[in-house]
């Protein structure tokens, strides 16, 4: 476990702007929730809908991919990393839930 954070720290994927934000929303969530609130969060997909519309607002708005001469941006690749970045967003948001069970028990 402790080699694990370590990893995520030395990597830089901790600093990652949709990493911090899941993390965070899910330590909000943590912090301000009862047990069963965090379970109907969990099971509501608007949670779910709304960390990938975050994923995409930030991608296309401060991630963009530009083609090759740089003078406008590549559509599909910049679908693509936004794609990337709600698969982020949403394992640490739901990885943290599941580390702070565990460490609660």
């Amino acid at each position: 476990m402790f080699k694990g954070i370590i990893a995520l720290f030395t990597s830089g994927l901790f600093f990652h702007p949709m990493v911090l934000s899941g993390i965070a929303l899910a330590i909000a969530a943590i912090m301000n929730l009862q047990e069963a609130q965090i379970y109907a969060l969990l099971r509501t997909s608007y949670i779910y809908i709304g960390g990938v519309v975050w994923a995409f607002v930030y991608t296309f708005i401060f991630a963009k991919i530009y083609k090759e001469g740089g003078a406008e941006v590549d559509s599909f690749a910049t679908a693509l990393r936004a794609i990337g970045n709600s698969v982020r967003f949403l394992l640490a948001f739901v990885l943290t839930f599941s580390f702070a069970m565990m460490v609660s028990f």
